[in-house]
């Protein structure tokens, strides 16, 4: 800096006294302080704006920017180098560009403005305060983007969380250490009888147990299911911390989960249930049957498997519907159940059959006892609506571990043992032993024989005569299976037939013989034109779709019309409703239709009347003592009016007497059939037959009264 006395030569030498030189050198002095302090002044203001955090941008009267600060120049979206000097609208940021109405607004009305510039797609928020001055205008900008978002994302939150608790069944909570409930919520509270206000400041017990959310306040997190009065919970429960991480509580929620656990227990009980009597299924059958079995093992215990399969069921269910069928089977598995022990096991597989597992058998006498108490308890009627109904039941039984010492075993030999009891008439009981193993043996051995029998060419028909009571004509014959075994020799129908129809070989096996029939009808027929030919047909047969067209096939290929074709369907066969459809195809056919063994069924007159029947073939079991007891002469007339009412024509079958052949041709039947009108016969001797013209030779008795 100059001094005093090195300006004052030279302002005195220029002409002005010494005290005005001093004046003028101390007025120089104070501008440059001035100046100095002015600078000072406007540096320290500039500082202040930079270390603001706001944005702060002045304009001049022109809306020129003069100063922008760094946060100005983020929020701004342009420097310092860009902005100063310009004009405001010219910057690219839609903000700035906004800005000017508003400055113009407040320098005419001298007052600040606030205002908040939203730019929601690009996610941005602004607030700005305006605050004009004689010639410039202060901006201050404040970007609160950030926050804005959060906020958002907070009320978005708080709205799904307040969504969950009014509609989720759920309680939303919290507890302090002493385990007491700080806050509470949710749209579960109700359905559990509870409120939040009631349950503030209670213990935790009222809902989850104090011991859990201890284990949870040593820093673990939870999940556990307890049940609530009728409710089940689900709850996950994790610590609770502050922000030093000191866990100072816990907090949780707790699902209602009732309906899944209700829904798990109806599918477990359709997997393990029937539906109809709500007994255990197969399902659970095998499981429980294979720990009985481990048990056994392991204290080498004694237990007993029963099979029951109930004498008159298909009938009852083929003659009074499947509805009525099915409240049979429930009062079944009523009756049986307390027919049980506390331990014992009872389940039904399916159909008609049930299983018992009678658990710890001291000897076989708890197995007979046991059975003894279940058929008479099943041989009891049952009344059905205005019906009363009888079943009756055939036990097969098998022990461990002297039957079988795993389940397969103890499985197969009670069924067998079953079959037996069965086969003895129904209604009681068979314990299996080593015989029954022989015979199953020998049933596979056959089942397996029969299947190559049509491709080996053992099996044959043979016809039987059908007379014309009235005429003593033969009018008919009906083709009877045989097979020939090569080893075996000759096996009953009464053998093989029960095995075929048991498996799927029987439809092969009819389908032969109604083919091999219809050839033989063709030459049977050049000999005796008006020659019919009846075949059986197995319930099995009926099932299938395409039988109607296997009929029609063979019958062109063979020239038969169809009305010399009948085919014999059994009384229980055809009143199944199964059966219909394929009844009526045969009938649009033109195919006779007979009922086989009419009278042992369970027919009424309403299905008799549906059915596309043209004969009832009464059953021999009527015909045998007809001539001596009154009851069956009853049921022959009752038949034979029957019949005539709807038309139907009348054979008996199974005469063997020439009293018996003019009894039933006196009660009113047309045809009849048995050993004394004529037996069996191979197919070329049946064609000697009719060739010969020979005719029963008869002596047909007149009845007495």
């Amino acid at each position: 800096m100059t001094s005093l006395a090195e300006w004052a030569p030279t302002l005195v030498g220029g002409g002005l006294s010494l005290a005005s030189a001093v004046c003028l050198i101390r007025i120089r002095v104070a501008a440059r302080h001035a100046r100095n302090a002015v600078a000072d002044a406007v540096e320290r203001h500039f500082n202040v704006l930079e270390a603001v955090r706001e944005g702060v941008c002045i304009v001049d009267a022109d809306l020129r920017v003069t100063h922008m600060n760094d946060e100005a120049e983020r929020i701004l979206d342009r420097t310092a180098e860009a902005g100063v000097g310009f004009p405001l609208e010219n910057a690219a940021d839609p903000i700035a560009s906004a800005l000017g109405p508003d400055i113009r607004a407040a320098r005419g009305s001298g007052l600040p403005i606030e205002r908040t510039y939203a730019f929601p797609s690009l996610l941005r928020w602004v607030e700005v305060r305006i605050m004009p001055a004689a010639d410039e205008t202060l901006i201050s900008l404040r970007d609160i983007s950030a926050q804005r978002v959060a906020e958002s994302q907070l009320n978005a939150n708080s709205h799904s969380l307040q969504l969950v608790e009014n509609n989720v069944d759920a309680v939303l909570w919290t507890v302090g250490r002493d385990c007491r409930f700080s806050a509470v919520s949710g749209g579960a509270l109700a359905e559990l009888g509870l409120t939040s206000g009631t349950l503030i400041g209670r213990s935790c017990a009222a809902l989850i147990s104090e011991e859990l959310i201890r284990d949870v306040l040593t820093g673990r997190h939870v999940r556990a299911q307890s049940v609530h009065g009728e409710h089940w919970l689900q709850h996950h429960v994790e610590p609770l911390a502050d922000r030093d991480g000191e866990i100072i509580g816990a907090t949780g929620v707790s699902i209602n989960i009732t309906e899944l656990k209700r829904t798990q227990r109806e599918l477990y009980d359709a997997a393990h249930s029937d539906r109809l009597t709500s007994l255990p299924n197969r399902f659970s059958l095998e499981q429980r049957l294979q720990d009985a079995v481990s048990a056994a093992h392991a204290d080498d215990s004694r237990f007993a498997l029963l099979f029951l399969d109930l004498d008159r069921f298909k009938a009852i269910n083929d003659t009074l519907g499947h509805g009525a069928g099915d409240d049979v089977l429930r009062e079944v598995a009523l009756r049986l159940q307390k027919c049980m022990r506390g331990a014992d096991f009872i389940a039904r597989p399916g159909g008609d059959e049930f299983v018992i597992l009678l658990s710890r058998i001291a000897s076989i006498t708890d197995v007979e006892f046991l059975s003894r108490r279940v058929i008479e308890a099943l041989s009891a009627p049952i009344r059905l609506q205005e019906r009363t109904v009888y079943v009756g039941v055939s036990v097969g039984a098998a022990v461990f571990p002297d039957h079988g010492r795993d389940a397969e075993a103890l499985t197969a030999h009670a069924d067998a043992a079953m079959y037996r009891a069965k086969a003895a008439g129904g209604g009681g009981l068979a314990i299996y032993d080593r015989s029954l193993q022989a015979l199953d043996a020998e049933r596979f051995a056959l089942e397996a024989d029969l299947r190559e029998a049509v491709a080996r060419d053992e099996l044959e028909l043979e016809y039987q005569p059908l007379i014309d009571l009235a005429r003593n004509e033969i009018v008919g014959c009906e083709a009877l299976l045989r097979w020939r075994h090569p080893i075996r020799g000759t096996i009953s129908p009464d053998v093989f037939v029960p095995i075929a129809e048991a498996s799927s070989s029987i439809v092969e096996i009819d389908r032969w013989v109604l083919r091999e029939a219809c050839a033989a009808a063709a030459k049977f027929r050049e000999i005796a034109p008006k020659l019919s030919m009846s075949v059986n047909l197995s319930p099995r047969d009926l099932r299938e779709d395409d039988l109607s067209g296997h009929v029609a096939s063979a019958l062109l290929q063979h020239g038969i019309p169809p009305h010399a074709l009948v085919m014999e369907v059994t009384e229980t066969a055809a009143l199944d409703e199964s059966a219909l459809p394929a009844l009526e195809r045969l009938r649009e056919l033109g195919v006779q239709i007979a009922m086989d063994d009419f009278g042992i069924g369970y027919s009424s007159l309403a299905h008799l009347k549906r059915l596309p029947v043209t004969t009832l073939k009464i059953d021999r079991t009527f015909i045998r003592d007809v001539t001596v007891d009154e009851s069956d002469r009853a049921i022959v007339v009752s038949i034979v009016n029957i019949a005539k009412a709807f038309g139907l024509r009348v054979v008996a079958e199974g005469i063997e007497t020439d009293e018996q052949a003019a009894f039933v041709r006196d009660l009113g039947c047309d045809d009849g059939q048995g050993f004394r009108l004529g037996r069996p016969q191979p197919p070329e001797d049946f064609a000697r037959l009719l060739a010969g013209g020979q005719r029963p030779r008869l002596r047909l008795v007149e009845r007495t009264a």
